[in-house]
């Protein structure tokens, strides 16, 4: 008997992390997505960085229909190799658009600052196949299709995930929103598109994405910013399996995990300031380094 509710409380137990048929509704308040975004400049890998928050702060009343406001605290542009004077400069804060969603339907709307027209931004009811429609769509040729559908980790529980594009690997995520920086237009397949990245997502004071152990603070000031910044840098990114990791002595771990969340390499830093890393695969990775605080910060490796 004792062992019929063991195997009873583990089929539950396997039960209810896999319930990716339980949809998750997009947040409507207490929800932060931290963005980095890169833009080619110059020859070779010089680059523009963009970081910064978005979160909801509260409501909007547009032609009578009521959207949740996004809204940026601060937006932090570090200059890379021979863009411009290398130094970091912002934006000041500003509001980002509106959103509002239609959960009997599994979609999000979106409404820019500048628009009084609202626009799809989310379709969680894509089968594999559809072609992507509404905001973030490609402007190129080929249009972005479903190539894929499977599940990830989200603070605990798994939940429905959209391949897009394999080009930037672009995914939608239910209940989160895309990996490419939630607004983020897809590039298609172009040569040297701007990459945005979702770095971490925290709601109702719990970080969800990429991990419940990330940590995914508030971008407020430069100070903020450039901490996660400066704490690690990846040259060349990307690259052909190859790279320089360089990190203060305050990063104790280095991590490279698989868009699955598999660990790739783990490797204790022991006083170092520089690593070495050869021969991964093509594909897309997170280098997650943990600091002596526990901290973490999250970067995208790109291998062509």
């Amino acid at each position: 008997m004792k062992k019929l509710l063991l195997i009873i409380l583990i089929i539950m137990t396997l039960s209810s992390k896999a319930q990716t048929w339980v949809y998750h509704p997009f947040p409507d308040s207490s929800a932060i997505w931290n963005i980095d975004s890169h833009a080619p400049c110059g020859l070779f890998f010089d680059s523009w960085e963009h970081l910064y928050s978005i979160r909801i702060t509260g409501d909007t009343i547009i032609k009578s229909i009521n959207y949740r406001k996004l809204t940026v605290p601060i937006q932090v542009i570090v200059s890379n190799g021979g863009c411009a004077a290398t130094g970091s400069w912002t934006n000041p804060g500003y509001y980002a658009g509106g959103v509002r969603q239609d959960i009997p339907n599994k979609k999000v709307f979106f409404i820019r600052p500048t628009d009084t027209t609202e626009q799809l931004l989310y379709d969680f009811n894509m089968a594999v196949g559809d072609t992507v429609k509404g905001y973030t769509e490609t402007f190129a040729s080929p249009s972005d299709t479903v190539q894929s559908i499977d599940s990830v980790l989200v603070g605990g529980l798994y939940r429905k995930r959209w391949k897009l594009n394999s080009c930037y690997n672009f995914y939608f995520i239910e209940g989160i929103g895309s990996t490419f920086g939630l607004m983020g237009l897809s590039p298609g397949c172009i040569t040297d598109g701007g990459d945005y990245s979702l770095t971490c997502f925290h709601q109702n004071g719990q970080t969800l994405y990429p991990s419940t152990a990330a940590n995914c603070e508030l971008i407020t000031s430069v100070n903020t910013a450039e901490k996660k910044s400066n704490q690690i840098n990846i040259s060349p990114n990307p690259s052909n399996g190859s790279f320089i990791i360089d990190f203060d002595k305050s990063i104790k771990e280095i991590r490279i995990t698989d868009l699955l969340g598999n660990i790739i390499i783990r490797h204790e830093t022991h006083n170092q300031s520089k690593l070495k890393i050869d021969n991964l695969q093509s594909g897309t990775y997170i280098l997650t380094a943990i600091d002596m605080d526990g901290g973490t910060t999250n970067k995208k490796l790109i291998v062509q």
